[in-house]
């Protein structure tokens, strides 16, 4: 019986001293969990890249000296189309959603078409070739995550081929660098870090040319030239797309 309540007594000791060295110990501290970070794309800053597609347009052209012989009609529209390739430079700001910017272009390109008999029983042609053609305009575009829709819009300018085959022997051509206006809109996509694919439509107007014939002000011909173009382009974006936010 004494060896049982000897026991008995060393075990509530101990006990009671556990329990004191457990009130003794300071509390874990509290750690607050690293915030989640997500990261957002950013559209500003510069870009280039390489780009190609494919054009159609009408080249309306117009003889002043009409009517001089019978059957002639003067006026005339021919369609044209054909292929392009070319380099885009550009930089763009971003705030929030909204994205600005600048760019240029240029592109070699075959886009060309050749009239039907307009001056019957002669066989009269007409040809055009379009065979470079580029831009400077702004671009104002609206981000949602990765993708970018925008519009278009600012100065053109082409290098124009006109040509005239009459009658063997008769045939006058000209080559001349024309100034007009480009509206238009597509979207981009950033597929990776600093890379960006986008598809973009194109309306090009370059205004008048002409080829003069002879010293007679009204022997020339006068052509409207109007294009629409579909590309493909493909971008790198220096510095960083990717900003952290908390």
């Amino acid at each position: 019986m004494k060896k049982l309540l000897v026991i008995t007594t060393a075990l509530a000791g101990v006990a009671a001293a556990t329990s004191a060295s457990a009130a003794d110990m300071a509390a874990r501290p509290y750690t607050k969990a690293p915030p989640m970070v997500a990261q957002i794309l950013s559209w500003s800053g510069l870009y280039a890249g390489i780009q190609g597609g494919g054009g159609w347009g009408t080249s309306k052209e117009t003889f002043l000296g009409r009517f001089n012989a019978p059957g002639f009609l003067g006026t005339q529209n021919y369609n044209t189309n054909g292929g392009f390739v070319g380099g885009v430079l550009g930089y763009n700001w971003q705030v929030d959603n909204v994205v600005f910017g600048l760019e240029g272009d240029y592109h070699w390109a075959d886009i060309n078409g050749r009239s039907a008999v307009v001056n019957a029983g002669v066989g009269d042609t007409f040809f055009t070739k379009l065979t470079s053609f580029g831009d400077i305009k702004g671009r104002l575009g609206y981000a949602v995550g990765p993708a970018l829709f925008f519009v278009s819009g600012g100065a053109a300018v082409g290098q124009l081929q006109h040509r005239y085959d009459g009658v063997p022997g008769n045939v006058f051509s000209q080559t001349t660098t024309r100034w007009g206006y480009t509206v238009g809109a597509g979207a981009e996509y950033m597929f990776a870090p600093n890379w960006s694919a986008k598809l973009e439509y194109n309306y090009l107007d370059f205004g008048k040319s002409a080829i003069q014939y002879s010293a007679f002000a009204t022997n020339r011909s006068e052509w409207k030239d109007t294009v629409h173009t579909v590309k493909v382009g493909l971008s790198y974006h220096f510095g960083g797309p990717v900003i952290a936010k908390y």
